[in-house]
């Protein structure tokens, strides 16, 4: 009943939280509007439920513990998933070498610092070489300020007759910056550089990875739900076998009487 209650709060506090992102729009997506008060009224709700969950078994800890967990992680992933997906933002830019392209919209600018071509891996054909490389060294700035330093490839192969590229990606913990190269211009020095920023892909990991865990947990509680049992019922078979030993050793001493009795009456009327 107690639980029927505080889940009965935790939803009208997320409806009402709705109601007023919704009003007032905290955020540039509707989605995220909508479902982040509830997501934060779950997520604020199971930390409570984890910490303050008592059980007097290991057996019962585990079981809570992991339950838990189970469901802190799938807030965690509904959250990386709808912030991702509804707030990702992605552009793209020619950028000369030694110049800066500006993604504002992001809060990043990249330059580029060097571009290097040429033919690599082992001979084919008619070349000496299976691909033609192009590398790309460049720095990235956030906000105007120093950030990272990064390294791309465009790579067109000879023998497969495609393109394809070596990307650079930045994990952060609330967002995840992702720089490829579209085309390569040698002669004019040049790189199409196609730049994608998604917020909240740390939780959307994090989330999967507690949900493994949280499985694991009820697992082991299983486990060892299993073991005592087994040993409840190796200890009943025990005393069962104890007590059917003591009706047999019973019954064969009143069997031993029975027929001592029998003796002396047969010795009697001889």
């Amino acid at each position: 009943m107690q639980e029927k209650k505080e889940s009965l709060i935790v939803l009208g506090l997320g409806t009402a939280g709705s109601v007023l992102s919704v009003a007032f729009s905290p955020f540039s997506s509707l989605p995220v509007n909508i479902s982040f008060p509830l997501l934060a009224a779950a997520f604020f709700a199971v930390i409570y439920r984890l910490l303050s969950s008592k059980e007097k078994t290991l057996k019962g800890t585990l079981r809570k513990t992991g339950s838990h967990i189970v469901h802190l992680g799938v807030v965690l992933l509904l959250i990386g998933i709808i912030f991702s997906t509804s707030m990702k933002l992605e552009d793209s830019a020619v950028v000369p070498l030694g110049e800066a392209g500006t993604f504002k919209s992001m809060g990043y600018s990249i330059q580029v610092t060097d571009i290097t071509s040429g033919i690599e891996g082992e001979p084919y054909g008619g070349y000496s070489g299976s691909a033609y490389v192009s590398t790309i060294n460049f720095d990235v700035y956030k906000w105007g300020q120093p950030f990272d330093s990064g390294q791309i490839r465009y790579i067109s192969d000879f023998k497969w007759q495609q393109s394809y590229t070596e990307t650079y990606i930045h994990r952060g913990l609330l967002e995840e910056l992702f720089v490829a190269p579209k085309s390569v211009d040698t002669e004019a020095q040049t790189v199409e550089l196609y730049v994608r920023k998604v917020p909240f892909m740390t939780s959307l990991w994090g989330g999967f990875y507690l949900m493994v865990l949280g499985v694991l947990v009820l697992f082991l509680s299983d486990y060892l739900a299993g073991k005592e049992s087994s040993r409840e019922d190796s200890l009943s078979g025990t005393h069962s076998s104890e007590r059917g030993s003591q009706v047999n050793e019973y019954k064969n001493e009143n069997k031993n009487k029975s027929e001592s009795k029998k003796k002396r009456a047969s010795k009697k009327n001889v």
